[in-house]
């Protein structure tokens, strides 16, 4: 793994070359078939990216946000988004990241999440740890909502969703909030800077593969909001593996969420 763990790195250092040299201001968006957006930077950069992989390791698989799945012959695939947070992106916000994941006969192995514009990236090898710049990270010892700093997805996405009175239900639970999403937010929980985040659109394998073993290892779960499990298109939350109960009893109204 701890080639894997390097190979990982070259890709998210080739990942930045690309991105930050685009990155500032204000940028073009394309609206997607599933209504998320997308910039010229993610789909050259997945190119390059599944380019880079293929050349180190023509028999494993890529699995991306943009092109979709390369099955390969080995059991091994990657996981990436180019651009996770693409609206933050385009909009000279720098709370975005590049994820990468390896997955291996079914587990994610290797996990990185690389912040570029922030200086700061977080990997993870099942087995071994989740560091943040080399720093060890782990999640809070929160484990009663009242005291929970909760972040959650855009509450318009909370509103197409039908699912506003959830999460008012959960903030005002809660000891504090702010609306900070995408892998950046999960990041906050596995380093014991926030204690949850929920979000509220569909998200894919290539949203949860890199952050799920980065929690996991930082002592979090990354999990489907209503407990079915992690399935295409279902809806993430990300919490210190204390507060999963009370995070799903509030958003459904029900008693027992502190």
């Amino acid at each position: 793994m701890d080639a894997d763990l390097a190979f990982a790195e070259h890709l998210a250092d080739l990942a930045a070359s690309i991105t930050m040299q685009a990155f500032g201001g204000r940028q073009r968006v394309d609206i997607k078939s599933d209504l998320s957006v997308v910039t010229a930077t993610d789909r050259l950069t997945e190119g390059v990216l599944r380019s880079a992989i293929r050349a180190e390791f023509p028999a494993d698989g890529v699995l991306g946000e943009e092109e979709g799945l390369d099955e390969g012959s080995s059991g091994r695939v990657w996981v990436i988004d180019p651009i996770d947070g693409t609206r933050n992106f385009a909009e000279g916000l720098p709370m975005w990241t590049t994820l990468i994941g390896l997955r291996v006969g079914g587990e994610v192995r290797v996990g990185i999440a690389d912040a570029p514009a922030l200086f700061e990236r977080t990997t993870a090898v099942r087995g071994q740890g989740a560091y943040l710049n080399d720093q060890r990270v782990h999640v809070s010892d929160v484990n009663s909502l009242s005291q929970a700093f909760v972040l959650h997805a855009s509450v318009e996405e909370f509103v197409d969703n039908g699912n506003l009175e959830g999460l008012v239900r959960l903030t005002t639970s809660a000891r504090g909030s702010r609306g900070v999403a995408d892998a950046w937010g999960h990041l906050l929980v596995a380093r014991g800077a926030a204690d949850v985040i929920v979000e509220a659109s569909a998200c894919y394998e290539w949203d949860w593969a890199a952050t799920s073993v980065i929690l996991e290892e930082a002592g979090g779960r990354v999990c489907e909001v209503s407990g079915v499990g992690l399935v295409p298109g279902c809806r993430l939350m990300a919490t210190n593996g204390q507060l999963d109960d009370a995070v799903r009893a509030a958003l459904a109204g029900e008693a027992g969420s502190d």
